[in-house]
């Protein structure tokens, strides 16, 4: 071969070797592309659930507000029976404040394993019998000192004299959880 020849070998081999590279390069750069248009669609996608995210979020404070609203109002209420000795000093002290005898007394605790927020209660029986107007102002101081309560039976009978009367009456306290409302993977994460 001539040195012609070889020269026209080298320059070919080399116009190949440029081609091949830049083919490559080529595709890498289309790759490259694509994965950016792919990302770029991904992060306006994410952001299209963000922005519904958080219309649904607005749409739902609106819808329970009033539900909050309601729950703030309770909640001084709610936190201020948490445990069933509270329940029972509760009673008490309004029977000592109010100068009611009673003749019985049946405290209990009772459980409810399936509702979550409020998963224990006190059922409290009292018999009493005193004055009318005594009577019917501590079954007033209850109502306001456990608000939450909730009056199951209360009969009233006429009592040995004529200006008493004779009462029956049980109602059930709610001992709430409130902590038991959030949510589940909201505390996974914090542990």
């Amino acid at each position: 071969m001539n040195p012609k020849q070889l020269a026209c070998v080298i320059l070919l081999m080399f116009i190949g070797a440029m081609t091949y590279t830049a083919q490559i390069i080529h595709n890498k750069v289309n790759t490259t592309r694509a994965e950016a248009q792919d990302a770029e669609d991904a992060a306006v996608a994410m952001e299209n659930e963000r922005s519904t995210a958080d219309i649904e979020t607005a749409v739902f404070k609106a819808k329970t507000e009033d539900v909050r609203r309601f729950l703030r109002t309770w909640l001084p209420s709610i936190e201020r029976v948490q445990t069933q000795q509270e329940v029972e000093q509760t009673i008490e002290l309004s029977l000592r404040e109010r100068g009611v005898l009673v003749r019985s007394k049946k405290i209990e605790p009772k459980t409810a394993p399936i509702n979550k927020i409020i998963p224990r209660s006190v059922l409290t029986t009292l018999t009493i019998e005193e004055e009318y107007a005594k009577v019917l102002n501590w079954l007033g101081d209850i109502e306001r000192r456990l608000p939450t309560a909730r009056m199951k039976v209360i009969q009233i009978t006429g009592g040995s004299t004529g200006r008493q009367l004779k009462m029956e009456v049980s109602f059930e306290t709610p001992i709430f959880d409130l902590n038991a409302t959030e949510n589940p993977k909201g505390k996974a994460k914090k542990s």
